[in-house]
């Protein structure tokens, strides 16, 4: 049975040695209440860098560089079979403010993360950044 794909990025958004996650509302079909990273999927022929910046703009409205992939990954998030690559991006300009795809957010030190109740896969993506910070 084909199932349909999907291809997205995540951002690890470093800030004075902070990262940020935000999290899903509670009415939220997939993840209710778990905290992620920005991004989200491709729109059909766009470059995965620029639709990393677009997507953390939309969720986050900040604007970041993005320097390097630091980890893959892939799960089922039905009807999609999803594989992903997580960057890691530098901070730029802005101020967090929330589109409606999430409720909150934090800055933490990624050595932190297990306090946060996590979406599928952060936990291995922020353990592949702090591998290599």
């Amino acid at each position: 049975m084909n199932k349909p794909l999907g291809v997205a990025g995540k951002a690890i958004i470093r800030k004075a040695g902070k990262i940020l996650i935000v999290q899903r509302p509670p009415d939220d079909a997939f993840d209710p209440n778990l905290w992620e990273l920005p991004g989200g999927k491709l729109e059909y022929g766009e470059d995965l860098i620029e639709s990393l910046k677009r997507e953390v703009e939309e969720e986050v409205d900040l604007q970041v560089k993005v320097r390097y992939p630091v980890k893959t990954w892939h799960f089922y998030k039905k009807p999609y079979w999803v594989t992903g690559v997580t960057f890691i991006c530098d901070y730029m300009s802005g101020s967090v403010k929330l589109s409606p795809e999430h409720q909150d957010y934090e800055w933490i030190d990624p050595r932190d993360c297990l306090g946060y109740q996590l979406s599928t896969t952060v936990k291995e993506q922020i353990e592949a950044y702090l591998e290599l910070a």
